[in-house]
Formats: C-alpha cells, structure tokens, sequence
C-alpha cells in the first residue's frame, strides 16, 4: 500500500506534532518490514526465540510482519497494539517516514493518514521531540547498523560499490543479494539466535542475555561471515 506524502526533506529541528487517538487505523493493509533487532525485540515480547518468531510471525523470509487474511497485523487484539513496547520503528515513527542516504544523511517524510483517522497533527513539537517520546532513539540506531551491515554485504557479495541510494528499510534488498544459484535465498543470517548459537559455539564466546549486546555481536558475526 503506497501512503500519499505530506511533506518532504524534513529535518529533526522541523516543527511537528501529532497526537494518536488509538483509532487504530493505521495497523491495516500495511507491509511492515523488519530488521534482526526488531525481531529480537518482538521475540522476546511474545517469550520466543528468534527462529521460532520468524517461522511463525513473519513472511519473505523474516523480513516482513505477517498479517492476518483480513488485513490486520497479527498483534492487534481488542486493546489495540499487544506488543506496543517493543513495536517497530515503523510503526513508532506513524505518519513519519525516516530515510537515510548510504552516507548517513537522515530526512523525514510526513505521510497523509488513512481516511478516517482520528489522529490530531498539531506545531507544538519538533520531530526530534516526537522521536524521543516514541523511544525511538534504540530502534532508529540499530536500524542505521543494519544499513550499514546490508551495504557491507553488498559489497562482499557483489564485489562492487552501491551507487548512492535511499533505503527507508535496512533489508530491502537483501532478497536480491543472497539469492541462491539453485533457487531461493539464504537469509539465515537474519536469525539473530541461529547466528549466535553458530557463531558463538564456534568462537568459544557466550551468548549475550541483552539484546543490544545481542545486536553488537551479531552484526561483528555476520561482518565476519561476509568476509
């Protein structure tokens, strides 16, 4: 589903402000794409190992959110979100769209919101404070890893240099990158817990309890898979 823009090139210091109502409108007919921490993070909330959430929870290999047949996400029950703790950036950042350059450079996009919605936009904020009261801060820093893993991949995998691009999502191509002579593609690596265990039981290191420590020492494990 493409959401119509707003607004484009919008910085952290842009005036902004947007009020949710719980209308709950915005947790339909999306395509909610995931990285490893975010995985991880949804995991742990429903007391699963990574392996298990992407086999259950999770389609295109563990890169998109499964959603139920009729459009909904798969976590929304009566009282709205039931993982809303540990709910994507994605969805942290409704009606943002963050978008960072290969080199770094970060802009924001406000989207229009579905019909219907009864969240309020007003000019008493800054993105930069939204960001902060949506705890965004963690997943939009272990998102800008994963791009920079992904860019690393590429270039192991492709033996060249990415041209200068967008990606609003660390794993957008990844499908295209790791696919298989035979057929299919290996994304193994996204397996946060598989990775460890393999990784770990190789190298003699124990496997991290947190999932920061997790992240930091999963992305040193596929950087050395790549190499």
């Amino acid at each position: 589903m493409t959401i119509p823009v707003r607004k484009t090139d919008l910085k952290r210091n842009s005036i902004f402000g947007y009020t949710c109502n719980r209308c709950l409108g915005c947790c339909r007919f999306k395509k909610i794409q995931l990285n490893p921490y975010e995985i991880a993070r949804l995991a742990r909330n429903r007391g699963l190992s990574t392996t298990d959430f992407i086999a259950r929870h999770t389609t295109n290999g563990g890169t998109v959110l499964r959603f139920q047949e009729d459009g909904t996400c798969g976590f929304l029950d009566a009282q709205g979100c039931s993982v809303h703790p540990d709910r994507p950036l994605v969805c942290r950042l409704y009606p943002l769209g963050r978008h960072v350059h290969f080199l770094g450079v970060e802009h924001f996009n406000q989207m229009e919101c579905e019909s219907g919605c009864q969240g309020i936009f007003h000019e008493n904020g800054t993105i930069e404070r939204y960001l902060t009261e949506q705890g965004a801060g963690p997943f939009m820093h272990a998102a800008d890893l994963y791009l920079d893993l992904l860019r690393r991949l590429l270039e192991a995998l492709q033996d060249q240099e990415l041209e200068p691009a967008q990606s609003e999502n660390v794993l957008e191509t990844v499908r295209t990158v790791t696919e298989r002579p035979e057929g299919g593609h290996d994304l193994s690596w996204i397996d946060m817990d598989r990775a460890l265990s393999d990784y770990c039981a190789q190298s003699g290191l124990p496997v991290p309890a947190d999932i920061e420590a997790k992240m930091t020492l999963h992305i040193k494990a596929v950087r050395a898979w790549a190499a």
